[in-house]
This record gives C-alpha cells, sequence and structure tokens, in this order.
C-alpha cells in the first residue's frame, strides 16, 4: 500500500493504517492545492502535515491531524502582502455514513466518507482553509503599506479640518 498524503484511501485502507497506528507526514505544495491557492497572494511554499491513524474501542477509526504553513494574503487595511502563521490540529472520526445518531468521543469531528473514498491532502486543505483569518491584516498600522499611511493621513486632515470648522457638519 502506498503511504502518501495525496493517495486515496479506501475504507478497508484506513483500517489498515490505523491498526498499524500509522503516522503519514510529508509537506505538501502550496501548488497542489487548487482552492487554497486561489485565496492566497503568493502560491509558493508549503504546509507541513501529519496524520496520525488509530482505532479506539475496536471499531472507531481515529485521525489525528496537526498541519501548519506561513501563508502570503493580502492586507484588508494596506492591499499590500501579509504573512500569516496558520495551523490546525484537530481529531476526526471515520464514518461510512451520515447517522447522526453515531456517538463521538467529545472533541472530534467527523468525516463520512464520500464514495468509500479518502484523501488525506483534501482534507488539510479543508482545515487550511478554514484556519485562514476572516479579514487579513498586518499586527500593527505601522507594518501597512503605503495606502494605509495615506487613509491615516487623510483621516486625521478631514478630523482637523471638522475639528476647526467648530464641529459642525458642512452640507452639499
Amino acid at each position: 500500500m502506498s503511504r502518501s498524503l495525496h493517495t486515496w484511501y479506501s475504507l478497508p485502507d484506513l483500517d489498515v493504517l490505523a491498526r498499524r497506528e500509522t503516522v503519514l507526514e510529508n509537506a505538501i505544495a502550496l501548488e497542489r492545492l487548487p482552492r487554497l491557492a486561489e485565496l492566497l497572494n503568493r502560491k509558493a511554499g508549503s504546509i507541513n502535515a501529519r496524520l496520525a491513524f488509530r482505532r479506539i474501542q475496536d471499531d472507531v477509526l481515529i485521525l489525528a491531524l496537526e498541519c501548519d504553513a506561513e501563508l502570503e494574503l493580502v492586507c484588508q487595511r494596506c492591499l499590500e502582502p501579509v504573512t500569516v502563521r496558520s495551523s490546525s490540529d484537530v481529531e476526526f472520526v471515520v464514518v461510512d455514513d451520515e447517522n447522526p445518531a453515531t456517538v463521538l468521543p467529545e472533541g472530534v469531528e467527523r468525516i463520512v466518507l464520500g464514495g468509500d473514498r479518502f484523501n488525506p491532502a483534501e482534507l488539510v486543505e479543508d482545515e487550511m482553509i478554514v484556519s485562514l483569518p476572516l479579514v487579513p491584516k498586518h499586527a500593527s498600522r505601522d507594518e501597512c503599506g503605503q495606502l494605509a499611511r495615506k487613509i491615516d493621513e487623510l483621516n486625521r486632515e478631514s478630523a482637523d479640518e471638522h475639528e476647526q470648522s467648530g464641529g459642525s457638519l458642512t452640507q452639499y
């Protein structure tokens, strides 16, 4: 059995990996994750991923995923590149149906196999997408580029003009 984060695994394959307590660990090139790559400013780099398989109670297949990367996004304050560290550390239970009656261990999320197939790289991509900040920005305005500084300057000038005019609003 090939052991790669890019290989498609069936439920029996996952069962073998879990019984052997296999760990898949590798770097995944960002360019190989198209849904994540389209959200990035720059597609160069990789995600470090580790996926550990195990069984609990003989019938519950657990996947423990750890992944992290430095991703280049666009700062929403200055519209210039900002590097963001993104990571995920989550456990999943693999089920072959969407039966909500299946009792899950606390703190564990459900993975329903679609068509009895699982691709670890897709799981890594999903987790990195949901770990991205909703509004990426530099940690402080001082780190922002020229556009944010220009907006700050215009805001200060506007506030000064407003203060000098006695605080009244000019209507057009």
